[in-house]
């Protein structure tokens, strides 16, 4: 079985620029005479910004960003060995320097391509880039097609397999993103509490799992639970706070409305009948309970009653 290990390094570093050698011969082959203009651009000396991936102790991809502006980053020299190409690698390093560049403090990330690299476009596409107008170097170059991604976007909001709610794209405190509902409801049922400050320091794929894992059996529960538990360890050293698990909860309930939910919809003149608040999925009634409670999160409500139909 191979082992995957990602490294944050420098453009110095050997492997790097043993990639980038690669890289290089494949875009002369593949551009000829067009690399001429764009190899002067992909010059990236001095950075202290690079990712790496191993597959089996060797080099198989890497990539780097450099600084755009205040609150933008480019990246550049995505590579992979071919190989090793079709394992997903690609995506852990385009992952791994958007998670290192919003460390930073950087909202947006830049790149370029070419229009003969569809399989790069495809990829950037799925990870939330947009196709803008070619900037700077790149305007006029019609084999050049530049993007751009929002770093402070939800990593949710293209996932597939899992609901998730627009109104959450507010969810930020202390310029940190919330916890999804979706992995609460999971926590909920699981029986286990995670603060904001041990969420902030997984991995996206770590967070991504969370969302994703099943939860809905008591077996896949005790799962749920041990995963994360793990994950509050790992970065925390701390064992993870156990809570009683509900096993009536009201959001369960079809038959009536809860109460504080009730009184909540009076202050937008709403009544939510036992039709409506039944026609909702688990996770909507679940959301809007979590929304009635005070804290920061109570001005998302009216979003939410207007996002679930029921206004």
């Amino acid at each position: 079985m191979e082992q995957q290990t990602i490294k944050r390094t420098t453009s110095n570093d050997k492997d790097f620029q043993l990639l980038i050698k690669q890289l290089d011969h494949e875009l002369w082959n593949e551009l000829q005479e067009d690399q001429a203009t764009y190899d002067q651009y992909n010059k990236v000396p001095d950075l202290n910004t690079v990712v790496l991936v191993y597959v089996n102790d060797q080099p198989a991809a890497s990539g780097c960003f450099k600084k755009y502006n205040a609150d933008t980053v480019e990246v550049k020299r995505m590579f992979v060995v071919k190989e090793h190409r079709g394992k997903g690698l690609s995506k852990t390093i385009l992952a791994g320097l958007e998670d290192w560049a919003m460390e930073q403090g950087f909202k947006y990330a830049l790149l370029e391509t070419s229009i003969h690299f569809i399989p790069a476009t495809t990829l950037y596409k799925k990870s939330g880039y947009t196709i803008i107008p070619n900037y700077d170097q790149y305007k006029g170059l019609e084999e050049s097609v530049c993007m751009k991604k929002d770093l402070t976007a939800s990593e949710f909001r293209e996932l597939q397999g899992i609901e998730y709610f627009d109104f959450e794209e507010d969810f930020v405190e202390e310029n940190m993103r919330c916890i999804p509902i979706i992995v609460r409801f999971k926590m909920d049922a699981a029986g286990i509490k995670l603060k904001l400050t041990e969420w902030s320091k997984f991995k996206r794929d770590e967070r991504i799992q969370l969302a994703v894992l099943p939860a809905s059996t008591s077996e896949e529960a005790k799962l749920y639970n041990n995963y994360l538990s793990q994950l509050i360890e790992k970065y925390t050293n701390n064992k993870a706070t156990e809570l009683t698990i509900n096993t009536k909860p009201d959001w369960g309930n079809l038959q009536s409305i809860p109460g504080m939910l009730a009184e909540k919809a009076k202050e937008f003149n709403l009544e939510i009948t036992k039709e409506k608040w039944s026609s909702l999925t688990n996770l909507q009634r679940f959301a809007l309970l979590k929304l009635c409670r005070p804290g920061h999160e109570n001005k998302n409500f009216p979003k939410a009653i207007k996002e679930f139909g029921l206004i």
